[in-house]
């Protein structure tokens, strides 16, 4: 009699701890961010607070992809992107074209965008690099670029 009455104490302890459990429904209620994918995912660069991703001197197209985190949105959303001024040491149309784009368009009902960057094949200069660094702006109204991953750059080997 008395193993019966453990054994059913037990199972009571049992189904009650379980049943206290409360159903967590996880809806993002926080700000909406924007980031780059790049910053998320490599190391930061020796000294630095962003990943400086290498780039030969080649003609090339580098794509950087824009995570939006947040929920998506019904309309195409316009993220602003400059270059920064005290990272950077490429020159526009010498190392680099943008092709007078400075924004990043996220199509409706998606959570990335892209940012293409040509990068130009420059005269070579033997063991010199120059930095070319992305800074995430936001929309300007309710969309802000994320602290931590706002920033990244390419290394250029010329």
């Amino acid at each position: 009699m008395k193993k019966i009455t453990n054994i059913s104490l037990i199972i009571l302890v049992v189904t009650s701890l379980f049943s206290c459990f409360k159903d967590n429904k996880v809806a993002f209620d926080s700000m909406t961010l924007v980031e780059f994918q790049d910053a998320i995912v490599n190391s930061n660069a020796l000294g630095k607070t962003f990943p400086l991703l290498g780039s030969t001197n080649v003609a090339q197209v580098k794509v950087l992809r824009i995570n939006l985190v947040g929920a998506q949105r019904d309309k195409d959303e316009v993220i602003k992107v400059s270059i920064d001024p005290t990272e950077s040491t490429a020159i526009a149309g010498v190392n680099y074209d943008l092709a007078g784009l400075a924004t990043i368009t996220i199509p409706a009902k998606s959570s990335f965008g892209e940012l293409k960057v040509n990068i130009l094949k420059a005269p070579a200069q033997s063991g010199k690099t120059v930095n070319l660094v992305f800074i995430l702006e936001g929309n300007g109204t309710d969309i802000k670029a994320n602290t931590n991953y706002k920033k990244v750059g390419y290394r250029i080997t010329l």
